[in-house]
């Protein structure tokens, strides 16, 4: 049977994916759940403590789809898997990327855990990027400036990318993951090793 903690963020998760993180009280999630607002204050205290909740969801999700086994050498087909991963972890949690900004201004907590995962996500990326070079998938990019551009477009595509086929008011498609998958190889084919600039 489904511990309560769990319940209420899968409530919580159906609620904000469907209205927004603004449009949902904690009120809203305990009539959801046919459960008194102090039995839910019993578990989370507040809303922010509930995205607080999901976010650790969604950290957990990327630390599974970004790890490397240790006996694999990573190649491109591998950080398309992963890059497809990241768009399904987005669609599963749109709110949180939807509401990017409006959370981390209302919780610095959330934003603290925020901003230490993506440092380190930032971090392990450019380290591919070198890893890459290194090996000859890549060909050696002209300094750290030209890895650094290419890591935050990378991480551009890789966060926003969803958000921004959310703007255009349409309802989330596999296709748009599959485009995003596109871009990202797009903008990775001009550093392959042998491409024509």
């Amino acid at each position: 049977m489904t511990d309560t903690k769990t319940r209420i963020l899968d409530t919580a998760l159906a609620l904000f994916n469907e209205q927004g993180t603004a449009s949902v009280t904690t009120n809203h999630i305990a009539e959801a759940l046919a459960m008194s607002p102090g039995n839910l204050y019993y578990h989370y205290r507040n809303k922010a403590e509930i995205v607080r909740g999901l976010f650790a969801r969604i950290a957990a999700a990327w630390a599974e789809n970004y790890a490397i086994p240790v006996d694999a050498m990573p190649d491109l087909a591998m950080v398309e898997r992963m890059v497809a991963g990241n768009f399904a972890i987005q669609a599963q949690y749109r709110f949180f990327f939807r509401d990017l900004t409006l959370l981390l201004n209302a919780d610095s907590e959330l934003a603290s855990a925020y901003r230490q995962n993506r440092a380190a996500g930032i971090a392990n990326t450019r380290a591919m990027i070198g890893l890459f070079e290194g090996v000859g998938v890549l060909a050696p990019l002209a300094d750290d400036e030209a890895r650094d551009d290419l890591t935050q477009l990378l991480w551009l595509v890789g966060d926003f990318w969803l958000v921004f086929r959310d703007t255009g008011g349409t309802p989330f498609a596999q296709s748009d993951t599959e485009q995003g998958v596109r871009l990202f190889r797009r903008l990775i084919n001009p550093h392959l090793k042998g491409a024509s600039t």
